[in-house]
């Protein structure tokens, strides 16, 4: 990455493009000093359209609710993604064809539909604590965190047990695409034959659901699921099979690890969760916070516009930098400490809001809710033994490995 100086300002941009960075925690000084100094500043990519990093909350959630301004069309990463007429992957669709793909799949994303899955999640965090209290020592990423997500979305999907194993594996190579950690990035070849594979399981399932009885889940919901005559295609259903794995996966697995992370370096408040369920409202928006699993999505500026004194031109991209609004001290008092008795605050966690909120929000937050009820009511002094691994993104803020212990000090 290239800037036009050496300033301040410059090089706390880099620091939160850099990947590297992360790998030894989030920039939160540079965010603080671009907040403060510069909430709207210029940055040169290699291969790249220009970027303005936006970084305060207010600018974030304004152009998140800015369809007409600020263009999700090719896509919301810094990798180019053209949607095509009749594609679902809401990411990159606007107003009006996101409207009208979004209100056939919210059809089967209905509290009662989302709620209905509790009992089942809650077996699956039982069985996921029955394993962790069995090995003692463990690492929490893959026997908590990301076995929890990928159980819940093999669920949501109606994918046979038998069968879970092939989505995991398909889901994580797909997942890492955009990753610059050398432990997860796929070779192009891996992410293609992944791709391809999941598109034609998606059709051999939704052909068998089509042959049996109609189910009372979301699937059966999604494959019923009409407006004025129109019904998702099977390539439809297909790309949101594909997005859902994915998307999924990553930010109820990040949530997590931050989520035990944080509660081991904070007794007390580890200790509030294990003794008062009460708490884990509040607590799961804090972590959520708190982790921002997500950093910043990307949007394409659809004309001239004016933002803080600076001249935005039609076809620049904006970064919208949710971890930076979720620590805003203009919204959050206190907002470096991590504090479960927090009120929940208009945080940024799942994309800010708008038109692309987070269709699975609250299924993410019933994942997360019910598995730390599971698993503090059992181990109520799990602790974490050694430095977390970190990510090496600039996108996702994840958490590769992270030693802990059932048999943490009272």
């Amino acid at each position: 990455m290239t800037v036009d100086s050496t300033s301040q300002a410059d090089l706390d941009a880099r620091a939160v493009f850099d990947p590297d960075v992360f790998t030894t925690g989030a920039p939160y000084d540079a965010l603080a000093r671009l907040r403060r100094d510069t909430p709207v500043h210029r940055v040169e990519l290699d291969g790249l359209p220009a970027v303005w990093l936006l970084t305060r909350h207010a600018d974030v959630t304004a152009a998140s609710r800015d369809d007409h301004g600020f263009s999700s069309s090719t896509g919301n990463t810094f990798v180019e993604v053209a949607a095509g007429d009749h594609s679902a992957m809401l990411p990159s669709l606007d107003p009006p064809r996101h409207t009208r793909v979004r209100q056939l799949i919210n059809q089967a994303f209905t509290k009662r539909n989302v709620a209905q899955l509790e009992d089942r999640i809650r077996a699956i965090a039982r069985g996921i604590v029955d394993r962790v209290v069995e090995l003692g020592e463990f690492d929490a990423v893959p026997e908590i965190s990301a076995e929890l997500s990928l159980q819940v979305i093999a669920e949501v999907l109606g994918v046979p047990v038998e069968d879970r194993l092939s989505i995991f594996d398909w889901s994580n190579a797909i997942g890492s695409l955009g990753i610059e950690d050398p432990d997860y990035a796929p070779t192009p070849e891996a992410l293609g034959e992944a791709g391809m594979a999941m598109f034609a399981y998606c059709n051999e399932l939704l052909e068998a659901r089509r042959g049996s009885a109609p189910r009372e889940d979301i699937l059966g919901a999604l494959l019923a699921a009409e407006i004025d005559g129109e019904r998702l295609s099977d390539a439809q259903l297909g790309e949101f099979f594909l997005l859902l794995a994915v998307a999924g996966n990553e930010t109820t697995r990040n949530t997590l690890s931050h989520g035990i992370l944080a509660l081991s370096e904070h007794p007390e408040q580890r200790a509030r969760v294990a003794a008062e369920p009460g708490v884990l409202l509040d607590a799961v928006e804090e972590l959520l916070r708190w982790s921002t699993p997500v950093l910043h999505f990307r949007r394409t500026v659809t004309r001239d516009v004016e933002l803080h004194g600076h001249s935005l031109s039609k076809g620049d991209w904006i970064a919208m930098h949710y971890l930076s609004a979720n620590r805003d001290e203009a919204v959050f008092d206190r907002p470096h400490d991590f504090d479960i008795s927090r009120k929940p605050g208009p945080h940024v966690a799942f994309g800010g809001l708008g038109t692309h909120f987070c269709l699975g929000a609250q299924l993410a937050r019933l994942e997360i809710r019910v598995m730390l009820e599971e698993l503090y009511s059992r181990v109520p002094h799990l602790e974490v033994t050694g430095e977390p691994v970190r990510l090496r993104s600039a996108f996702f803020h994840g958490i590769k490995r992270l030693p802990c212990t059932t048999e943490g000090s009272s």
